[in-house]
């Protein structure tokens, strides 16, 4: 498989899905997603808390993940969440652990601090099909996720496609408004677009040039009436004609045109990052939580949750177990792949703090 970017480039990932996409609520309560057979809670006892972002995406691992898990095992799954980094810190600088598992992974993991989280088990760091850079001795990853630039077929003009970041700038030869991800909720905005439009090439998007991502959004924030910050709002935006290109998630562009939408999209320039599991230091049942993950991740578990929900199976084995057409449209199918790059987790767990700021300040002028 070839990947493309940073050997070791994983990023905001859960977070930015679910803040910047699925996010349909503030948050969930504590609630069992099963009542299953065993104790309750307590050191050792048969449950795992785990702490996610909300929306139909948590829907479907209850259903095809937890739900069988809790069936197999008889540990009771427990939902809460949202996992952010505060809450996080704070149950562990207090001592007062609330949570287990965390969907989040790099992007939430490294901002914290590694002291944070449980080391994995060696179980868990060479699992067949999982690809190493999906894997490191404090997260897991269990599904990928791609941003792609996406088109109103109608809007852009009578056979016009989009092939690559530069033709997305450029707004002369292919006229329209666009929009871009902004950085509200703590979600990057789209600097790699920013200097790939600008003609930087995609080996060598990190580290990124953060003054030269400026200038290139400059160029083009005339015609940007929107920075989007939910996964909704791109494919919104394209339907409506309010603008006629955009960046989006994969899985957003895929369900709208099998509706009928006029839309298309490229993988080329896709930027792919990385869901993945992590366990809170001192978790009071680590071990259900470990169990949990190598769930999670088995083949035919991942071909299940993700021939229902579009996002790209971490395990490869999964894709042979899938419907071979259905397969081709996910975003860590090897042919999608191999034209995008994987979002650097740790360049943006150094420098997101100042870039959101700087945006922020950026978009309001």
């Amino acid at each position: 498989m070839k990947i493309s970017g940073s050997p070791q480039g994983p990023p905001l990932t859960r977070r930015g899905l679910l803040k910047g996409g699925a996010l349909l609520a503030g948050g969930l309560a504590a609630a069992p997603v099963l009542g299953a057979c065993g104790g309750s809670g307590g050191s050792g006892g048969k449950r795992v808390v785990v702490a996610d972002w909300g929306g139909a995406l948590v829907e479907a691992e209850k259903k095809y993940i937890f739900e069988p898990f809790s069936k197999e095992t008889g540990i009771e799954v427990v939902v809460a969440g949202p996992p952010t980094g505060a809450k996080i810190k704070g149950m562990v600088d207090t001592g007062n652990i609330e949570w287990d598992l965390i969907a989040g992974g790099p992007g939430t993991v490294l901002p914290i601090g590694r002291d944070y989280f449980e080391p994995l088990p060696d179980s868990l760091l060479n699992i067949p099909g999982i690809d190493p850079s999906y894997v490191d001795k404090n997260w897991l990853t269990y599904y990928l996720f791609s941003v792609v630039m996406a088109w109103n077929t109608s809007a852009l003009g009578a056979g016009k496609k989009l092939t690559s970041w530069t033709d997305f700038w450029d707004t002369e030869k292919f006229p329209g408004r666009r929009a871009l991800r902004g950085a509200d909720n703590g979600v990057p905005p789209d600097m790699e677009f920013a200097v790939l439009g600008d003609g930087v090439d995609v080996k060598s998007v990190y580290p990124i040039d953060v003054d030269r991502a400026f200038r290139s959004f400059d160029r083009i924030k005339r015609q940007v009436p929107q920075w989007w910050s939910s996964g909704a709002q791109p494919g919104q935006m394209l339907v409506s004609k309010q603008v006629a290109a955009s960046s989006i998630f994969s899985g957003r562009i895929g369900e709208l045109k099998a509706k009928g939408a006029p839309l298309d999209f490229t993988w080329n320039g896709g930027m792919f990052e990385l869901a993945s599991w992590s366990v809170i230091k001192d978790a009071p049942n680590k071990a259900n939580a470990f169990k949990l993950m190598e769930y999670s991740v088995r083949p035919q578990v991942q071909a299940t949750v993700w021939g229902k929900y579009p996002n790209g199976p971490a395990n490869a084995k999964a894709l042979d177990l899938m419907d071979k057409e259905f397969a081709k449209t996910l975003p860590s199918h090897p042919k999608n792949l191999e034209v995008q790059f994987l979002q650097n987790s740790e360049w943006w767990g150094k420098n997101r703090d100042a870039v959101l700021k700087r945006f922020q300040q950026f978009a309001a002028t």
